[in-house]
């Protein structure tokens, strides 16, 4: 069984969560269009780091809430031991993960890098000569 999750189930999770990165309409660093040189390299590392981010935020919730559960349930000390340990490591991981996040706004803000709307047809038609 555990030959199965590891060869075939965490590479299909994986695959799943990425793949969808390669397929967007606008392309693998789409708001990233009309850049150069080093703002370019910061947009992309702000695009990656802002579509990356929400899952390991998830993953940290879970493995937190793991920890509650094993704390709560354990009946032995060495797995109320463990249970404390992952709520530990659970929220010293949810501090990173948000700081980096924030740090991500904030690097894309003073680059402005936060990426504007889309121009609206109005705006479009009022660019372009008829």
């Amino acid at each position: 069984m555990k030959k199965h999750i590891k060869y075939i189930l965490l590479p299909t999770l994986s695959l799943t969560a990425v793949l969808p990165l390669f397929a967007s309409a606008q392309g693998f660093f789409g708001p990233c269009f009309g850049f150069r040189g080093i703002d370019l390299l910061l947009c992309r590392i702000s695009y990656l780091l802002n579509s990356v981010l929400p899952i390991l935020l998830a993953l940290g919730v879970v493995y937190f809430v793991w920890g509650v559960v094993q704390y709560v349930i354990g009946d032995s000390e060495e797995v109320k031991e463990k249970g404390k340990n992952h709520i530990i490591y659970g929220i010293i991981g949810l501090v990173v993960i948000i700081g980096l996040w924030g740090l991500v706004y904030i690097v894309a803000n003073t680059f402005g890098l936060g990426g504007e709307p889309a121009p609206t047809s109005y705006q479009l038609r009022t660019l372009l000569p008829y």
